[in-house]
């Protein structure tokens, strides 16, 4: 069955009124800007998923963790959810420290130290959920995509990290 599109707007042309073209559901403006920018980039990586680090903190970052620690906050990265922060297989299951000890070839006593100073420093948050652990990356340091949700927001809103940011200051300029 051959599917008929219906225009959903009509273009004019400014100097004479006259209907110019058409635009179908899905149809976008490229300006000459845009196009002469997607011609001089070229996007690299398209399938692989990445977690944005804000730039902002990373030198006190820097300075505050250890080695180890630093080298958890990498290994835990790829594991970060989409608004919620949590850290999970990609099948939703959340990620615990008998899997890390086994892909990092750490000790469960090395993983639960470490893991502990990363929660001491506000970069994760240990939340227990019945019998489920479960750990969230702050999203005043790191994230994926561009909203987090409120559980998140309110976990992390008084960390050091967020008042880089004088989040306090600008949630009440809201009010």
């Amino acid at each position: 069955m051959i599917e008929i599109k219906t225009p959903e707007k009509t273009i004019m042309d400014y100097e004479t009124g006259a209907e110019d073209n058409v635009m179908y559901k899905g149809d976008r403006i490229l300006r000459k800007k845009s196009l002469e920018y997607l011609q001089d980039t070229t996007e690299i990586l398209h399938d692989e998923p990445y977690a944005k680090a804000y730039l902002k903190p990373m030198f006190q970052i820097a300075k505050t963790l250890k080695g180890t620690e630093l080298q958890m906050v990498y290994f835990l990265l790829p594991f970060l959810s989409y608004e919620s922060g949590m850290l999970k297989h990609p099948n939703g299951q959340p990620l615990n420290r008998t899997y890390i000890a086994k892909e990092t070839g750490l000790s469960i006593n090395s993983v639960d130290r470490i893991l502990q100073k990363l929660k001491e420093k506000r970069i994760i948050s240990r939340n227990v959920t019945g019998h489920e652990v479960q750990y969230l990356m702050n999203p005043w340091l790191f994230m994926r995509g561009k909203r987090i949700n409120k559980t998140l927001y309110d976990i992390f809103k008084n960390s050091e990290w967020a008042k880089v940011y004088n989040i306090q200051d600008k949630q009440a300029k809201k009010k």
